[in-house]
C-alpha cells in the first residue's frame, strides 16, 4: 500500500483494502483522502481561529458569523460546477485544481490587510473545497461501486484526522505568533497534496461520454427526473437540516466554549478536536453499517443522539463533562457517509457528478445561513438558545425520517 494510504486511513480500517480492491485502488483512495485531510482540516480550523481573528481585526460575533457563512456559501456554490466539470473534463483535473486553489486562498488570507480581503481569501478556500468535495464522492463511488459508503467513510475519517490535528496545531501557532502563522505552515504541504493527486488519480473514472455536454433544457429535465425520487427527497431534506446543525455547531463551538462555558482557548480547541476525533471512528463504522443494514434505523439513531447531546450541552459545565458531550455530539458525523453514498448511487452514471453537485449545492447553500444566525443570537446573549435551535433541527430530522421508509431496496 502506498504511503498516503497508510497515513490517511486509520489502522482499524486498513484491513478493508483486501475487500475494497487492492493496491492501485488503495493508492487512489489514499491520495483523495490525503487531499481531503488538508482541505477539510484547513476549512474547519478557521472557526478555531475566530477568537484571534476577532481580536486582530476588531470584529464582533455577527461579522465573524458572516465570514464563516461566506466560507460555506462559496463551498456550496461550487458543488455543482465541481460535478459538471468532473463529468466533462475529468476528475483528476478538478481534484488537483481544487487543492491548488486552497493554496491561493491561504496566501490571500495571510496577506490580507483588511477584513474585506480576508473575506476574499476565505471565500477562495470555500470555492476550492467545494470543487474538491463533489468529485471526491463521485470518484470513490465509481472506483468502489459495491462499497461506496465504506470508501467515502474512510476518506471522510481522513478529513476528520485533519480537523483533529490542524485546529490544534494552527491554534498553537496563533497563540504564540499570529492566526495566519498556521496558514503559512500548511501551504507547502497542500502543494505536495496537489502533486500527489495529479500523479496518482486517473484522468477520468465516469466514462468517456457524458450526458452533460452543455447546460440545456433537456439536461435540466433529465436531472429533475432523476432527482424526483422519494428516497432522494427524503435524504436531501435530512441533509439540509443536518448541514444547518453542522455548519452552525462547527463554526461557533470553540467560541461558545470560551464565552459561555469559561474555558481557555487551548481547552476549547481540544474539545473541538475531540468532536472530530470521535468522528474518525464513527464515520467508517456508520458507512459500513449503512452498507450492511438499515439506512433508516442508523440515521434515526445517530440523529436522535445528536439532539439529546446538544440539549445536554447547554446545561453542562466542566472540562470532563463537556468532553463526554463533545463525543456524543460527534455521532451526527455518522449520518453523512450513508446519506451521501445513497444519493450518489441513486443517480444515473451519466449525470452523477452534475446531479450530486446540484443537490449538494442546494442543501449546503440553504444551510450556509446557519453561522450568521448563530452569530446574531450570540451577539444578543442567546448562545444557549442558538444551540437549542440546532437541537430542534435534529429533532425535526428524526421525526421526518421516522415517517418514511428510506431503506435500500
Amino acid at each position: 500500500m502506498g504511503l498516503f494510504g497508510i497515513v490517511a486511513i486509520p489502522a482499524t480500517v486498513r484491513g478493508l483494502f483486501g475487500e475494497l480492491g487492492g493496491e492501485k485502488r488503495g493508492r487512489i483512495l489514499g491520495a483523495v483522502a490525503f487531499g481531503w485531510f488538508l482541505a477539510l482540516g484547513i476549512r474547519l480550523a478557521v472557526p478555531a481561529l475566530v477568537p484571534y481573528i476577532r481580536s486582530d481585526f476588531g470584529i464582533g460575533l455577527t461579522t465573524a458569523g458572516m465570514l464563516l457563512s461566506v466560507l460555506w456559501v462559496c463551498y456550496a456554490l461550487f458543488q455543482l460546477p465541481g460535478g459538471i466539470l468532473g463529468d466533462r473534463i475529468g476528475e483528476r483535473k478538478i481534484l488537483t485544481g481544487g487543492v491548488v486553489l486552497v493554496v491561493i486562498g491561504l496566501v490571500v488570507s495571510i496577506l490580507a490587510p483588511t477584513v474585506a480581503v480576508l473575506f476574499s481569501g476565505i471565500g477562495v478556500i470555500g470555492i476550492a473545497t467545494g470543487l474538491f468535495a463533489t468529485t471526491r464522492f463521485t470518484i470513490l463511488t465509481d472506483i468502489f461501486p459495491d462499497r461506496g459508503a465504506t470508501a467515502i467513510g474512510i476518506s471522510s475519517a481522513a478529513g476528520n484526522v485533519g480537523t483533529v490535528t490542524l485546529p490544534i496545531a494552527m491554534g498553537f501557532l496563533a497563540a504564540r505568533l499570529s492566526w495566519w502563522a498556521g496558514f503559512a505552515a500548511v501551504t507547502p504541504v497542500v502543494g505536495i497534496a496537489a502533486l500527489s493527486l495529479w500523479v496518482i488519480v486517473p484522468p477520468q473514472t465516469s466514462g468517456d461520454e457524458s450526458a452533460v455536454d452543455e447546460l440545456s433544457r433537456a439536461v435540466a429535465t433529465d436531472l429533475l427526473r432523476a432527482i424526483n425520487q422519494r428516497r432522494i427527497v427524503v435524504f436531501i431534506t435530512s441533509m439540509f437540516l443536518m448541514s444547518f446543525i453542522y455548519q452552525g455547531f462547527t463554526s461557533f463551538y470553540p467560541t461558545y466554549l470560551i464565552d459561555a462555558k469559561g474555558l481557555s482557548e487551548g481547552a476549547a480547541a481540544t474539545l473541538y478536536s475531540v468532536f472530530f476525533a470521535t468522528g474518525i471512528v464513527i464515520q467508517p463504522i456508520g458507512g459500513a453499517i449503512g452498507d450492511s443494514f438499515s439506512d433508516r434505523t442508523t440515521i434515526i439513531s445517530v440523529t436522535a443522539l445528536t439532539a439529546v447531546a446538544l440539549v445536554l450541552l447547554t446545561a453542562a459545565n466542566g472540562f470532563w463533562t463537556l468532553l463526554v458531550i463533545s463525543m456524543l455530539i460527534s455521532t451526527q458525523l455518522g449520518f453523512w457517509p450513508i446519506a451521501q453514498a445513497a444519493v450518489a448511487e441513486a443517480l444515473p452514471t451519466e449525470i452523477q457528478g452534475t446531479g450530486f453537485g446540484f443537490l449538494r449545492t442546494t442543501y449546503l447553500l440553504l444551510a450556509a445561513i446557519s453561522p450568521t444566525v448563530i452569530g446574531l443570537l450570540a451577539d444578543r446573549n442567546l448562545f444557549d438558545e442558538a444551540f437549542f435551535l440546532l437541537a430542534g433541527c435534529a429533532g425535526v430530522t428524526v421525526c421526518f425520517v421516522s415517517l418514511l421508509s428510506i431503506d435500500r431496496s
